[in-house]
This record gives structure tokens, C-alpha cells and sequence, in this order.
């Protein structure tokens, strides 16, 4: 083999090597949508009547993870004026 050939095979190997290496990724919104999925298949039927206690266990431990981690609405103060401050003393 020709050292350009051993060079270009070295490269591809280190490229595939770092590709195995990376840690799989799940974003929030895959976890989010396995829920939504779960409740689609069984609206539609597609568990049998022995699977489901499992596969609620399942959607009950991703919806719990999607509701923990989902970002919260902050709630708005309501800027109403205080009468207390807005009093004038005369003298």
C-alpha cells in the first residue's frame, strides 16, 4: 500500500472511531413525544389488554419526566397601585 493510501485509511478509521464513541443524544422533545405516541397507539387500540399496566407504567414515568422538567409559566405580578403610597399629607 502506498502511504497516501495508508494516510486517507487511517483518517477514515479515526472518523469512524470518534463516531462510535459519541454518547447517544434524547432531546426533551423526543421524551415528550414518546407520551404523546403511547396515547395515540392506545386511542387507536394497538395494545393488548395484558400490555397495557407496562406500557402505562412506561408513558406514566415519561409524562412525570416531561411534567417535572417542562419549563413553568411565571406567574405575572399584578401591578395594581397601592393606596397606601399614593396618599398625599396636607398640613
Amino acid at each position: 500500500m502506498s502511504k497516501k493510501t495508508e494516510e486517507a485509511t487511517q483518517e477514515v478509521e479515526n472518523v469512524q472511531n470518534e463516531e462510535e464513541q459519541t454518547e447517544p443524544q434524547i432531546s426533551f422533545n423526543q421524551i415528550a413525544a414518546v407520551t404523546e405516541i403511547i396515547d395515540l397507539c392506545s386511542t387507536r387500540g394497538a395494545f393488548k389488554g395484558a400490555e397495557l399496566e407496562a406500557i402505562g407504567q412506561i408513558r406514566n414515568s415519561f409524562a412525570g419526566f416531561v411534567d417535572f422538567h417542562a419549563p413553568k409559566e411565571e406567574e405575572k405580578p399584578t401591578s395594581a397601585p397601592s393606596a397606601e403610597g399614593t396618599e398625599e399629607t396636607s398640613e
